[in-house]
């Protein structure tokens, strides 16, 4: 299945993005020009029609540009004179400024208002289109425009004057064509989120849950924030916040991915190969010049990376070779596709990736629902187990006899051991109704039970705990069930000597609880009804995210739970 699955997703990827560079393909007879010519403006109170005929044109050096606040002038020379004449050619003006358009000395409708200072400039679209007049004259056709950029946040390295002439439909029309097969991709990681919320709703989060819904929402707002410039239009001076989102974009994107497959191939990595990689990911943003190249080489590195974790993962294949293959044609398509693969095929990429990672999260909750539903029944037969273990007619018989006994000799002890013996009852019969208690009423259960051993023994068995244990909750009885077994194989008299320690300590995300006792000499102690409760009642209550070992430690039987904190 997991071959099948693969060659599956490869032919979606595919087809994708040939769809998508046949969308974003030039219409026919569109040409894109960079502008010829520039040149400072001097403008008074009114705005020029036509720059001086003494004015110092100069070759157009988008780098130096950039750097330009305006006024200035820029000048295209188009081609097809004989079609711009009769009006049926359109143009398309990318320019971060406020522009006003002229096409033989007449002014086209104009782009924001030109200022000679910040407070007179109205800032205009990023994108402009307009339609070319039909006009008679015989000299070269030349698009002259009058600029100003006062509004520039953060100075860019190029300015990225451009203008793109060609027949009306493809002009007008490339607001819409490129962007349909990446709403199409949007739309189903958007689905794909959707089902993973619904499949989550009501449960226990599992190992990169909230990591990979994380990489949903980025893989969403990436094409979001690419559209916005196409199809609804800025004004210029949000270009630069709009390039830095982008780029805290796929800073995220490229942290997140190894992220979720690390936690949920449960890869672990040390500190320092964490730290290399953030670190690696900090250069690029500092070294790498232009914000393509930057989000081309930050997406490289997160899907090298991916590859490096998924190839250290063990364990289910059929989980991790579709990934490996998508991951794999990611990163060898960087290269192949350059520039043109940030401007769309890296959404439908990262729709195809995400879109299967949710789908199969989904299905590992649905899987998991089904062995935690049989977990619980087998932690329900167990907790049944402990309760007629609890009572069983041994104990309760030598309980029964020793009251008989204080009945006689000495009444007040008799009275305070019913009432320990009903304490005891009512305890175990709320903990068995119960998922989780905290452990301080855990704790209560195990010193009732062991105050109704000390009576019936004349003498106390101490439990001593070190640590708060405010906070903590944990299957009912597994305490418990620790000082039974303590209770039978090293027997009573050996417990009142040998006192039960309870040590609970914080180790990261996770609590510690080692319980020490006295040792015995059963050889079959650790592998009973007791530990089979443990173990059961651990994995449903905390799924792959427990440990708990037990043994001789010297003088001492030693148990160890690793519990994960709530928090």
């Amino acid at each position: 299945m997991h071959i099948l699955r693969t060659l599956t997703a490869f032919a979606v990827l595919l087809v994708a993005v040939a769809a998508w560079l046949w969308a974003v393909a030039p219409p026919t007879g569109t040409i894109y020009l960079a502008a010829t010519d520039m040149a400072p403006a001097t403008i008074g109170d009114g705005v020029p029609a036509t720059p001086p005929r003494d004015i110092a044109w100069q070759a157009l050096d988008q780098r130096a540009l950039a750097g330009w606040r305006g006024p200035y002038w820029l000048r295209w020379q188009l081609p097809a004179a004989s079609a711009a004449r009769t009006g049926d050619v359109a143009v398309r003006l990318s320019l971060r400024a406020a522009s006003q358009p002229y096409w033989h000395g007449q002014p086209l409708p104009p782009n924001g208002v030109v200022g000679r200072t910040a407070a007179q400039e109205r800032p205009g679209q990023i994108d402009v289109l307009r339609m070319l007049p039909a006009v008679a004259g015989t000299a070269d056709d030349a698009l002259v425009v009058l600029a100003s950029s006062q509004h520039q946040w953060p100075r860019l390295a190029s300015a990225d004057a451009v203008l793109a002439v060609g027949p009306i439909a493809s002009i007008y029309g490339y607001r819409l064509t490129p962007w349909l097969i990446a709403a199409f991709a949007g739309g189903a990681l958007g689905a794909a989120c959707l089902y993973f919320l619904a499949a989550q709703r009501g449960r226990a989060p599992v190992p990169g849950a909230r990591l990979l819904l994380a990489l949903g929402a980025v893989g969403l707002a990436l094409p979001v924030l690419e559209g916005w410039r196409p199809l609804l239009g800025y004004a210029y001076p949000w270009h630069g916040p709009r390039l830095l989102a982008l780029q805290a974009l796929h800073l995220a994107a490229a942290v997140l991915l190894p992220a979720y497959l690390a936690r949920r191939f449960g890869v672990a990595l040390p500190a320092s190969v964490r730290i290399g990689y953030l670190a690696a990911l900090l250069v690029v943003i500092a070294w790498v010049p232009g914000f393509d190249n930057r989000g081309a080489a930050l997406l490289l590195l997160s899907l090298l990376g991916s590859v490096a974790l998924l190839l250290r993962a063990r364990g289910e294949r059929e989980e991790r070779w579709p990934i490996l293959a998508l991951v794999v044609a990611g990163a060898l398509a960087i290269p192949l596709l350059g520039g043109v693969f940030l401007d769309g095929p890296y959404f439908l990429f990262l729709a195809v990736l995400m879109g299967f990672l949710l789908v199969r999260h989904a299905a590992q909750l649905r899987a998991l629902d089904q062995h935690n539903a049989l977990l619980r029944e087998e932690r329900a037969r167990l907790a049944l187990q402990l309760l007629q273990r609890g009572i069983q007619p041994h104990w309760l018989m030598n309980t029964l006899t020793c009251l008989q006994e204080l009945i006689e000799q000495a009444p007040l002890r008799a009275s305070r051991l019913v009432e320990a013996l009903a304490e005891q009852f009512d305890r175990l019969r709320d903990s068995s109704s119960q998922s989780s208690v905290t452990l301080d009423d855990e704790l209560a259960l195990c010193r009732n039970h062991l105050d109704i051993v000390g009576m019936a023994m004349e003498q106390q068995i101490g439990f001593e705990v070190e640590a708060d244990p405010a906070g903590i909750w944990l299957p009912p009885g597994v305490l418990h069930a620790q000082v039974e077994n303590a209770l039978t194989h090293a027997g009573a008299p050996a417990c009142a000597q040998h006192p039960f320690r309870l040590r609970v300590q914080r180790h990261g995300p996770c609590w510690v609880l080692e319980l020490r006792s006295a040792q015995g000499v059963a050889a079959h102690r650790g592998r009973g009804t007791g530990t089979a409760y443990i173990e059961a009642s651990l994995a449903a209550a905390w799924p792959g995210r427990w440990r708990f070992v037990q043994g001789p430690d010297g003088a001492d039987w030693c148990s160890r739970m690793e519990l994960p904190c709530a928090s």
